[in-house]
């Protein structure tokens, strides 16, 4: 199957819905092309690992270290405050 798309003057492209689904891509994932000799250009679309969407988060480290009964602590007031906002 052969499915192309126009190139703009600002060297854009829209990619065709038939290659998103393909391909199983959304918004911001990331597509790897690889050039092969001949001129031939593969699109495929490349798989974050763990530690590569980790990064993408914003990293806050406490002020002095957390113990297991304040994290027992905070998840429950933050399940009672949902359960209290969803009876409402």
């Amino acid at each position: 199957m052969s499915i192309s798309s126009k190139l703009t003057s600002k060297n854009q492209t829209t990619i065709p819905k038939a290659v998103i689904e393909a391909l199983q891509i959304k918004p911001s994932s990331m597509l790897l092309y690889d050039i092969e000799p001949g001129g031939r250009v593969v699109l495929s679309a490349k798989s974050a690992t763990f530690a590569e969407l980790a990064e993408t988060f914003p990293m806050k480290k406490p002020k002095k270290p957390v113990s297991l009964e304040q994290i027992k602590a905070t998840v429950r007031d933050g399940a009672a405050r949902r359960f209290k906002k969803a009876r409402r």
